[in-house]
């Protein structure tokens, strides 16, 4: 949640004509009662950049929505699952109902963000099991999916959506599989890894600065073929972008889902720059997907985050 109070103080900035934390800032905002022109409209992933309608971010390069009032609650979000506890192996239906704050009434209107309604991402309580997968919108506002969980334990399921008229959310919830009898308590037990990984036929390299909590930094992905070593220029478009990223703490108390930098990336590769801010110290996992002959790659890494007092004392 400390991803999205982050995202909720960059709109809060904006709207009040602050300047923004960060290398984002400044940006210069009309104030929010108007209804027309500059700062009408913003884009819901970097909520500080402003616009007119038809614009687009100039750092994700997204078509800019109409900006909310500046009402911060959380929409409610409430997970059914059928059957109750999910058997492992088996389909289990996934039902998402996303509540209004001031009415309690269901939401039925949603913005698309990068080409779809809801992004809904599951993952294990040990960080170990990933899927990033998009539910279908019902007539009664509510989302279903069906997904197979593959072991037994609890799963953490992380939606990302943006109401119309609101701001955008990204909430979690947990659900247990049949039979676990394990401690629900998140303790991923993760140990930072190497800068290189290789993932069907694709050899990623992240290169960043070292990650120190509550500072914005850059993350560069480059991309080559791990059979003759060379670049690779054919990545292709996913999900609107030429690459997601999603970053969970050990703790799973915080999660952010990324989006590149465009003017920082190459559209079919080799590299691609995210902007990314880990709110604290600890041990992240990160997963970075792309697309590639059809396919949708995806590669984890472990990154450990210093606090900024640890780097003082150096």
């Amino acid at each position: 949640m400390r991803d999205f109070m982050f995202r909720i103080v960059l709109a809060l900035a904006s709207i009040l004509s602050i300047t923004a934390i960060g290398p984002l800032a400044p940006t210069i905002v009309v104030s929010s009662s108007q209804t027309a022109g500059v700062g009408a409209y913003w884009c819901p992933m970097h909520p500080n950049i402003r616009g007119q309608k038809g614009d687009l971010c100039r750092i994700c390069h997204m078509a800019l929505v109409p900006a909310p009032p500046p009402d911060f609650r959380p929409y409610g979000l409430s997970i059914e699952t059928s059957p109750r506890a999910p058997i492992v192996g088996s389909k289990t239906e996934i039902r998402l109902t996303i509540t209004d704050p001031r009415t309690n009434a269901t939401v039925k209107d949603f913005e698309a963000v990068h080409e779809r309604l809801l992004h809904l991402f599951v993952v294990g309580q040990d960080l170990e099991y990933f899927a990033h997968v998009h539910p279908t919108k019902r007539p009664d506002g509510t989302f279903v999916y069906s997904h197979v969980f593959p072991v037994q334990g609890p799963y953490r399921l992380i939606a990302d959506f943006l109401p119309s008229g609101g701001v955008p959310q990204l909430l979690q919830r947990t659900i247990v599989t049949a039979g676990y009898q394990g401690t629900l308590v998140p303790r991923a037990l993760l140990v930072p890894d190497g800068p290189e990984k290789v993932v069907d036929d694709l050899r990623v390299r992240l290169s960043m600065p070292p990650p120190v909590g509550g500072r914005e930094q850059l993350l560069t992905f480059e991309f080559a073929d791990s059979k003759t070593g060379a670049p690779v220029s054919d990545l292709e478009p996913y999900l609107g972008a030429v690459g997601h990223l999603l970053y969970v703490s050990s703790d799973l108390e915080t999660a952010t889902h990324s989006h590149p930098v465009a003017d920082m990336s190459a559209p079919v590769g080799p590299a691609i720059v995210f902007q990314a801010l880990f709110p604290r110290a600890g041990t992240y996992r990160l997963w970075v997907q792309v697309q590639r002959k059809g396919r949708v790659v995806v590669a984890p890494f472990t990154v450990a985050v210093q606090s900024p007092d640890a780097i003082r004392v150096r």
